[in-house]
């Protein structure tokens, strides 16, 4: 009887930790510091990249998508040393919306965009220089994609009016919101980030925004890079709801690199 319930003990203590319950919960001094190492890596030393990008903008009234449009671009990171102020940069080359090809430089359109999503949001939520227009806590751990996570719950200092958060049309408002964000205990980069905007200052309804990352080599060098960024925005109205909808994935991450040929004469 003692040797079936030492075996039982064993076989459960195995079983939770194999489910995360028994790993021990780090403090936010423990975990904080090498989130923020992390992004600025993604700031200063990510090297020059070129990815595929897919956009899907839509509109739905009352769950019913009633216009899309799909746009196949070719994405650009391109980090600039002597810009302390906005080292990374990001652009991209549109080449086809809904199947057809694209008129040079042309400008993103359809019913609904968000800007930010890809690395604003990143470095706005865990960069060290914001830190303090954040309050941070340590929830625990959870499952995400068949892995164990540890989850951290984040929020805006109330009064807070220095971070701003900048739409994608280039209109900017002071940033107010609380979400989560998932953490890979293994490299403590983040997973997923989750974001509600706070009393937000658009007509158009609450907005939401989730991103997910996945882990990408660049030029042999290994990366958290977002692997999918979804918004969406609903006005708040009970007979028929109107939603914009974004969702932006990304593939095929590889270093862009520039040859330039000379010719003498």
């Amino acid at each position: 009887m003692r040797a079936a319930i030492a075996l039982y003990l064993a076989l459960l203590h195995v079983s939770l930790w194999c489910s995360g319950a028994s790993q021990p919960v780090p403090k936010l001094e423990q975990v904080l510091p090498r989130v923020q190492e992390h992004v600025r890596e993604f700031e200063l030393l990510l090297p020059d990249f070129i990815c595929d990008e897919t956009i899907t903008s839509r509109e739905l009234i009352g769950g019913v998508i009633q216009h899309e449009t799909v746009i196949d671009s070719s994405f650009r990171g391109t980090q600039h040393t002597d810009e302390k102020d906005q080292p990374f940069t990001e652009s991209r080359e549109i080449r086809t919306i809904d199947g057809r090809p694209a008129a040079k430089n042309q400008p993103l359109k359809g019913p609904f965009f968000f800007g930010g999503g890809f690395s604003s949001l990143l470095d706005e939520i865990f960069s060290q220089k914001n830190a303090q227009y954040f309050r941070y806590k340590v929830l625990g751990w959870e499952k995400l994609q068949d892995r164990d996570a540890l989850v951290l719950r984040f929020e805006t200092r109330p009064g807070q009016q220095k971070l701003l958060h900048r739409e994608i049309l280039g209109a900017q408002t002071v940033l107010k919101g609380k979400g989560k964000a998932w953490l890979d205990p293994a490299s403590w980069n983040v997973m997923r980030l989750e974001l509600e905007y706070l009393d937000p200052p658009f007509a158009e309804g609450v907005l939401t925004v989730a991103i997910d990352y996945a882990e990408v080599e660049i030029n042999e060098k290994k990366f958290w890079m977002p692997r999918a960024v979804k918004a969406d925005q609903t006005v708040p109205n009970p007979k028929m709801p109107v939603t914009g909808q974004y969702i932006a994935q990304y593939s095929n991450y590889h270093q862009f690199n520039v040859s330039v040929k000379i010719k003498y004469q």
